[in-house]
């Protein structure tokens, strides 16, 4: 008799187990098809991404290098132009050559650089020396709506 309730209460034991093992592996199964889900998001937004960014290195392929020189007075120099909508003016990088030439504060003529990555084409552009907006003598240039501005032309 007492081996019999034991058995019995192994037994019990061994069927409580078992239904825990089945209600762990129900547990499991559910997460693993969450995960299998949270994988194909994943990778379905991966997938986005990667095409969001070969559009933007398509466009990107696009742009060329465009040096910008200014020669002039001045101890500051920015540029400004229909590259970026006239919204903000590029700060421009006094040569070297130049510096070493005239002390700071000269008012003598001096050479000014940047470089911007443009699309092909036309831009009218205009130059900001010491806050004053001026042009350059020396490149082409334009005049609309009595507002004279340079060419900057930008070629492939």
């Amino acid at each position: 008799n007492c081996l019999k309730r034991m058995l019995h209460q192994k037994e019990l034991e061994l069927s409580l187990l078992k239904e825990k093992i089945e209600k762990e592996k129900q547990a499991l199964l559910v997460l693993q098809t969450k995960a299998e889900n949270e994988i194909c998001k994943a990778q379905k937004l991966i997938s986005e991404k990667d095409a969001e960014l070969h559009a933007a290195e398509e466009s990107l392929s696009g742009l060329v290098e465009a040096k910008i020189h200014y020669s002039g007075e001045g101890l500051m120099v920015e540029v400004a132009g229909g590259f970026n909508g006239w919204h903000q003016t590029i700060k421009m990088d006094l040569q070297s050559s130049s510096a070493t030439l005239e002390p700071v504060g000269s008012r003598k003529s001096r050479l000014w650089s940047t470089t911007l990555w443009l699309y092909p084409g036309v831009y009218e552009i205009k130059f900001i020396v010491d806050g004053q907006w001026k042009i350059d003598p020396h490149r082409e240039s334009t005049i609309r709506d009595g507002i004279e501005n340079n060419i900057l032309r930008v070629d492939r």
